[in-house]
């Protein structure tokens, strides 16, 4: 008997698979949850308005790769090891995508957001946070947007779709830059709609579906228009766009009222002093520190 599967049959499995492995996982977080055995991660200030995932969506992410996470603590590899890794992930991801292998590209997706989480994760439990790795992480995560969404540019170069790509691309930059650059002026909770991990999770579950529905529809030509990530990346443009200027809006009208500035710049001046004073508490073992991620939550904008 042949194991041999159609390509047609292999869409059907690795649809299957995904489907099934992540969707058991989230019921199981959802009973947890309501059995008082997890807790969702708390909200943040509104600001500029609340994000696209909702908090349980948030904190299964979290809890999905907290056992890899602890494995990372315990590697005794540092922060940067994993953000550089996420690196090299997300160029594989946009060579996979931009040759047209979606349903690889949709897990080397969700492999680079893993390891983004494990990079921070790591940092906070070996108590090694600081303004260097924090810098470092910000920056190669920009990079990691640009791949992200520049492998879809290459596929669709040459068609309608490649300008949706590209405006969520420049629009992600946008959303990134207006937080980070409001941050620096002492203001805090320019969240918005469409932050990083929406954006990885609308991209990575298009592109999980699209070989089925492509190929169903199309039939196995040699370029399928994918039109499950293409309705995604104008959707994401849409809501890409919309959350860069709420952030816009609500930084400019933050710094329009002067209270409401100097209170924030007092807080901000009272972080940076925080930081700065130097706290003689021993590094945590590697096993201490993920024995002690158990137990986090997370907050969720």
């Amino acid at each position: 008997m042949s194991l041999h599967l159609s390509p047609g049959a292999m869409d059907v499995a690795f649809l299957a698979v995904f489907a099934s492995f992540f969707s058991l996982a989230l019921v199981t977080y959802a009973v947890r949850v309501r059995l008082g055995l997890s807790t969702l991660p708390p909200l943040r200030p509104r600001g500029a308005g609340r994000r696209l995932l909702p908090a349980l969506l948030v904190g299964y992410f979290y809890w999905l790769t907290k056992p890899i996470c602890r494995l990372a603590i315990r590697s005794g590899q540092s922060a940067s090891f994993f953000t550089v890794l996420g690196l090299v992930v997300a160029f594989a991801m946009a060579i996979a995508v931009g040759a047209g292998h979606f349903a690889l590209g949709s897990v080397l997706l969700i492999t680079t957001g893993a390891l983004d989480v494990m990079d921070g994760e790591v940092a906070r439990a070996l108590r090694s946070t600081s303004p260097r790795g924090a810098f470092f992480d910000s920056t190669i995560d920009r990079v990691a947007d640009g791949l992200m969404f520049g492998g879809c540019v290459v596929y669709y170069a040459g068609t309608v779709v490649m300008y949706a790509a590209l405006v969520a691309l420049v629009m992600s930059f946008v959303i990134s830059y207006a937080r980070s650059r409001a941050e620096t002026l002492g203001l805090t909770g320019a969240e918005g709609l469409m932050q990083r991990a929406d954006r990885i999770t609308l991209l990575s579950v298009a592109l999980a579906f699209s070989p089925l529905v492509g190929h169903h529809v199309e039939g196995f030509v040699p370029h399928p228009t994918y039109a499950v990530t293409a309705v995604a990346l104008f959707i994401m443009a849409l809501l890409n766009t919309g959350t860069a200027i709420a952030r816009i809006v609500w930084t400019m009208k933050q710094l329009g009222d002067p209270a409401l500035l100097s209170a924030q710049a007092r807080q901000s001046e009272a972080a940076r002093v925080e930081r700065l004073v130097p706290v003689e508490t021993p590094a945590p073992t590697a096993a201490a520190a993920a024995a002690a991620l158990r137990g986090r939550s997370h907050q969720v904008g």
